[in-house]
């Protein structure tokens, strides 16, 4: 089974995606930040906010998708966030996908679908 982990540093969207995820038959780890997740943890996609952003910033976007990739390496990069100038980035910030809050749980489930092959 394919093991999604969600960062969101907002508990309603952690809370929500657990429950789409999980019934979509997803196993699903939630977490505030990447410092609340144990060392060990694996995940097969990474589904992350972009934060501490408040305002979007590409410098600052860019290296916390860099401190997540350092930490999962191997799996793909699902950006969910409220800055629709993320999704302009044309190199999607080193992610494999970019998509805008509010989001669409069927648009998010096929993309994780497609990435989970």
């Amino acid at each position: 089974m394919t093991t999604i982990l969600v960062l969101d540093d907002d508990q309603v969207i952690l809370d929500l995606l657990q429950t789409v995820l999980t019934d979509a038959g997803y196993d699903t780890l939630i977490a505030p930040d990447l410092s609340a997740i144990p060392e060990n943890t694996s995940a097969d996609i990474v589904v992350t906010d972009l934060f501490p952003l408040t305002a979007y910033r590409r410098e600052t976007a860019l290296e916390w998708i860099r401190s997540v990739r350092a930490r999962f390496a191997d799996s793909p990069i699902v950006v969910v966030t409220a800055h629709a100038d993320a999704v302009t980035e044309a190199d999607l910030l080193g992610a494999n996908a970019i998509i805008t809050k509010p989001f669409d749980v069927d648009v998010l489930l096929a993309k994780l679908d497609e990435l989970s092959r």
